[in-house]
């Protein structure tokens, strides 16, 4: 993100229903991207850095903004998130507060009408202000559609060996905002050709979906801006192709990091599970990344040093976590390499008989 033109927290700070789209775009500044068809007029850019989403209804003008338990940067009309409930009495005694909502004991939201017309609900979790939303109730919200889809092309999993590693770097250009492939009820009727109800269909694997999106074509721009691959079974792309997958099934096992080097600007890796093992030495490819953990089996522990931008190592392994701790091992000899170099290391068992883990640093 350009930082020269970087969000403005006390321009977002200041949106509210009845805004011109115009407004939002100035707040967000290099982060702004037009809302998605698809989302209704949802524009979450900033959701994950910012806690900021905001809605829009037809005429392109605010309907409602959220501000989660990441804004913390600015005052919201002198709320702040953290504050506690009795300092934003204290700030408006006309905020009424409820019991805890159902089935989310400790939650609790306080309300009140703006001389605008406009509701604003505080929500707080042990009395301690989580979030802030406005909404204009009388606002005609966007009717979805759907996204304009790409043909499929070349191989499975082209430009990676593995389709199931493609899989990987798809959900990571959706967690960024990079890539719009609707929702997945969306995506289904546009591969099938017809209406598609996935909370009647979305219970077994739909294997249209998964060969699109194994030949979604990607090219070198989208790759270019992946920069953090996940692997786990909670990540976004998986509904897609298996709408209530329990990821207690092996259909997404990746085996490969082939063209790993096609994404070349990635600085964060983070393997849990959904890998058979990761193999460092494919790594050194990838000249920016800065941070590796890994929880799954793993080859290459020499090639760490060869990752010239590294900066946090992580990792959960009993026997590498037994060589660490054993005076000259040649395990102990590399990772006090790392340190020496500026890289912070954390290396703990992955079974301990009880009491605080132990860590080595």
């Amino acid at each position: 993100m350009d930082g020269t033109n970087a969000p403005d927290p006390e321009a977002l700070a200041a949106l509210r229903p009845g805004m011109p789209i115009s407004r939002v775009a100035e707040a967000m500044g290099s982060a702004w991207r037009a809302p998605p068809d698809h989302t209704g007029g949802v524009i979450d850019g900033l959701e994950h850095s910012h806690g900021v989403v905001v809605r829009l209804d037809q005429d392109d003008v605010i309907a409602s903004i959220e501000f989660g338990w990441r804004f913390t940067k600015a005052a919201v009309d002198g709320f702040r998130i953290g504050m506690t409930l009795a300092d934003v009495q204290a700030l408006d005694p006309d905020v009424t507060v409820g019991d805890d909502l159902p089935r989310m004991r400790g939650v609790r939201e306080g309300r009140r009408r703006l001389p605008t017309g406009v509701e604003m609900r505080l929500r707080f979790t042990r009395e301690s202000l989580r979030s802030i939303r406005f909404t204009d109730h009388s606002a005609t919200s966007r009717d979805p559609t759907a996204p304009p889809y790409p043909e499929p092309a070349g191989e499975p999993g082209a430009p990676f060996a593995d389709p199931n590693f493609k899989l990987v770097v798809l959900s990571s250009l959706l967690r960024e905002k990079e890539l719009d492939l609707g929702t997945p009820e969306m995506l289904a009727t546009h591969v099938l050709g017809r209406p598609v109800d996935l909370e009647d269909e979305g219970y077994d694997l739909i294997p249209e979906v998964l060969e699109y999106l194994r030949r979604y074509p990607l090219t070198d721009t989208l790759l270019a801006k992946v920069r953090s691959l996940y692997f786990d079974g909670g990540e976004n792309i998986y509904v897609y192709p298996w709408y209530f997958w329990d990821g207690e099934s092996y259909e997404f096992e990746v085996s490969s990091l082939q063209g790993i080097e096609h994404c070349p600007n990635v600085t964060d890796i983070d393997a849990i599970a959904m890998i058979d093992e990761i193999d460092i030495r494919q790594l050194t490819s990838l000249p920016h990344l800065e941070s590796l953990s890994i929880s799954t089996d793993f080859v290459g522990l020499d090639a760490l040093l060869e990752l010239p931008s590294l900066k946090t190592f992580r990792l959960i392994d009993t026997d590498t976590y037994k060589e660490a701790i054993t005076p000259g091992h040649p395990t102990r000899s590399l990772l006090e390499s790392l340190k020496s170099q500026g890289v912070s290391v954390a290396v703990r068992p992955g079974t301990w008989g009880g009491g605080r883990q132990p860590v080595f640093r």
